[in-house]
């Protein structure tokens, strides 16, 4: 399916594809990630949300672009996702990170994931994310270690995606999503912390 549907958008691996969205909406982060995880290298995330885009007197149009279609040709990137039973397996090594609201956390939580909410790295007037060197502080302040695996989840991925993308960001290079996250986990009646 997502061959079918990047071939009908015009994707192919001569695009850059440039993803954009809302300031605090992690969608765009997550389709960022579905990108990247089909194996599009050439995607980026615009650093600003559209109403930002648009307040700074920048060209917007009401046009519906239809793109030619081409063959888009997945190459899955694994390392980037995690199903559920290999997370049971790393429960105790690699480092889980839940990118949901503290409320949210403390009714429920995979087990041995730390808090950090998707919104501690989202930049400033309308930026989609804080600048490099925030990040890199941020996570070194919350002690996210460079040297595990890490592992970001939420309810349902856009929160998390936007976190791994932070990460990235930051410099992180043994980043994973577990794009079930919570409702994945609970569907299949797997131990809360």
């Amino acid at each position: 399916m997502p061959a079918s549907l990047f071939s009908s958008l015009g994707i192919d691996e001569t695009k850059t594809v440039i993803v954009y969205g809302d300031y605090m909406d992690p969608s765009a982060a997550r389709i960022a990630w579905t990108l990247l995880y089909y194996g599009h290298e050439k995607t980026k995330i615009l650093d600003i949300g559209i109403r930002s885009w648009h307040q700074k007197g920048l060209a917007i149009t009401k046009e519906v672009h239809k793109p030619n279609p081409t063959t888009f040709v997945p190459k899955v990137n694994s390392t980037i996702r995690i199903e559920a039973e290999e997370l049971q397996k790393r429960i105790d090594s690699a480092f889980i990170i839940d990118a949901r609201s503290p409320q949210e956390y403390m009714a429920g939580r995979i087990p041995n994931s730390v808090l950090f909410p998707f919104t501690d790295g989202v930049g400033e007037k309308g930026a989609l994310f804080k600048e490099k060197d925030e990040l890199i502080k941020i996570f070194e302040e919350q002690k996210i270690p460079k040297d595990k695996e890490l592992v970001c989840y939420c309810a349902l991925g856009h929160r998390a995606a936007n976190v791994f993308t932070q990460l990235k960001i930051a410099g992180y290079e043994n980043v994973r999503l577990y794009d079930g996250s919570l409702a994945d986990w609970m569907g299949r009646r797997l131990p809360l912390g």
